[in-house]
């Protein structure tokens, strides 16, 4: 996204933060000003699904776009608002989840990809990275806030020629 304006900035923000955590759209949408700690890169997840809390991890990049967003875009974006969400819609309100879907569609056709790409899609690349990158599965059921690790396994796509790989 073009970081020179208010939306371009929260956008990239939005990105960045769904890649580096998986969480789902609905807990990004709730995210508060209190939720996030950009210098110790992490992210509080209050009342996931389940009702449970859980800490995820921030990457430099997610925390970097974060900070920026904040630095004065989100000011911008709030208007004559008050609001401690995070994440605000275009007139500062609350950013439904079909508006952070459709940003997440718009900036994936803008670079080429064909298929529908929505803040879920984020979740299972997530999770498909970090296994194929070496992450134990259990982390990464945590990391989604899953209760079940049949449920993190939904997530992965292991491909033919990773089994095959492993084999070797």
């Amino acid at each position: 996204p073009d970081t020179k304006n208010p939306a371009g900035r929260r956008d990239r923000a939005i990105l960045e933060t769904l890649y580096a955590t998986g969480i789902r759209v609905s807990e990004l949408k709730r995210l508060t000003l209190q939720d996030v700690d950009t210098e110790e890169r992490v992210l509080r997840v209050v009342l996931g699904k389940g009702g449970k809390d859980r800490n995820v991890p921030l990457t430099r990049a997610a925390a970097s776009a974060i900070e920026a967003y904040l630095l004065d875009a989100r000011e911008k974006l709030r208007g004559a608002r008050r609001s401690a969400l995070l994440f605000l819609a275009p007139r500062g309100g609350l950013l439904h989840a079909s508006t952070a879907n459709d940003i997440v569609h718009a900036w994936a056709k803008k670079i080429g990809i064909k298929r529908t790409v929505t803040c879920h899609t984020f979740r299972h690349s997530v999770a498909t990275h970090l296994l194929k990158g070496g992450a134990d599965i259990r982390h990464i059921q945590v990391l989604l806030g899953h209760a079940s690790l049949q449920a993190t396994e939904r997530y992965t796509h292991v491909e033919i020629s990773d089994l095959m790989e492993v084999m070797r």
